[in-house]
């Protein structure tokens, strides 16, 4: 279920140098402007989602120095993205939870929380290495506009940006769409309502905010069922067992459902999207 004839850009002073490799059926990155919105609870149980219907599925936490995932998962790693940066074998690094196969993050790590533009690639190659053995890839991407969150969000074929009613929220997921587009590069963003009380509240947020995509940035967007506020999601946080697993007919987990399938009909996938970019040289670094 993989593409194999997919490209991989390399980016070399502004010119592209291709590479065909083995990446998934199915990349996607979840981000959203600021912390707090949801965006891991979404992202891992959509990874869950795409498991329970029979797809081989990775997920990278990438929210490198503030990771959570494992959390969520209820598991504790004994070996992390930093471990497999300092040449630690991949397959002691993986962790499989609940169906998914998880590479982990660390969590209070300020030396990966500062890792440099090299190990950034390297970690790249690592998750590329892993690629032709999945066939949906979920990358949880750290909260913020900086470059290395917005160059993981920007560099899956698709990228999902998670938005709450609060005005902070909307405005950080503005300019969340501003960076994406204007530095990475991206053309179509998908938007996920999160902690939607009602259809009128979901339908002014999204209003809103299309509005200002439109008329300030050189992006489309297409707005994917809203999830609605739900208890069930911090007790499932609380114990540390997945929403999808915990409550699964809950409001919140039928939603997360009914978003993979929206995904999949929305048709903006391009198998030859370059699933992953590559990340600047440092100054006087050489490749």
């Amino acid at each position: 279920m993989t593409d194999q004839a997919a490209t991989l850009r390399v980016i070399r002073g502004g010119s592209s140098v291709k590479a065909t490799v083995p990446v998934p059926s199915r990349a996607i990155s979840v981000t959203g402007g600021k912390g707090g919105v949801g965006k891991s609870t979404i992202a891992l149980n959509l990874a869950l989602a795409y498991a329970a219907d029979n797809a081989r599925t990775l997920m990278v936490d990438t929210d490198l120095g503030m990771a959570d995932l494992n959390l969520l998962l209820g598991v504790a790693p004994n070996k992390t993205i930093l471990d497999a940066l300092g040449g630690t074998p991949i397959e002691e690094v993986l962790l499989e939870a609940h169906g998914i196969t998880l590479l982990p993050a660390l969590n209070g790590s300020y030396l990966l929380s500062t890792i440099g533009p090299a190990a950034q690639r390297r970690l790249i190659e690592i998750i590329a290495a892993l690629s032709s053995r999945f066939d949906t890839l979920v990358v949880d991407v750290a909260a913020g506009i900086g470059q290395v969150q917005t160059a993981f969000a920007g560099a899956t074929a698709d990228t999902l940006v998670v938005v709450n009613p609060e005005p902070l929220s909307m405005a950080d997921a503005y300019a969340c769409l501003k960076v994406l587009s204007t530095e990475q590069g991206v053309r179509h963003a998908y938007i996920v309502p999160n902690r939607i009380t009602s259809r009128a509240q979901a339908d002014e947020l999204t209003s809103r905010l299309g509005a200002l995509v439109a008329r300030f940035l050189d992006l489309e967007i297409t707005t994917l069922p809203a999830i609605p506020s739900d208890p069930c999601v911090g007790e499932a946080a609380q114990i540390g067992v997945p929403l999808l697993v915990h409550s699964p007919e809950s409001p919140a987990a039928r939603a997360i459902r009914k978003l993979t399938r929206a995904i999949a009909g929305a048709g903006h996938t391009t198998q030859s999207t370059p699933w992953m970019r590559s990340f600047p040289l440092a100054q006087g670094e050489t490749r």
